[in-house]
């Protein structure tokens, strides 16, 4: 397998979304390309080439699950869109960044 390895992939994005990426390197062909991976919109993004119609599907599906994984620690979590960028944060999570954003505002007045 030639590109971004899983180690990279995992490097990319929070470490909640490892069995995502776990599932989809364990389902592809070693002529597979990985060309990029990263979040955007809240979500995964898993980009290839080479993949087959099987591997395509792993990957839409990890993709789609990702909107409901906390990208931070894995646990089930949801979209969230008012923080000021777009996330999918356990309410663990969602509190502690919503907290840190605060916090960054009052620096600013």
């Amino acid at each position: 397998m030639a590109g971004i390895t899983r180690e990279e992939a995992k490097e990319s994005v929070g470490k909640g979304w490892s069995i995502l990426l776990d599932r989809i390197y364990d389902n592809l062909r070693p002529e597979t390309f990985v060309m990029q991976v990263k979040e955007k919109f809240g979500g995964l993004r898993f980009y290839v080439g080479g993949a087959t119609q099987k591997e395509f599907a792993i990957i839409e599906k990890a993709e789609e699950l990702s909107y409901e994984i906390c990208e931070s620690c894995g646990k089930a979590g949801e979209l969230r869109e008012d923080l000021g960028w777009m996330l999918t944060l356990c309410d663990e999570h969602y509190l502690e960044t919503k907290e840190v954003q605060k916090n960054r505002m009052k620096r600013i007045e």
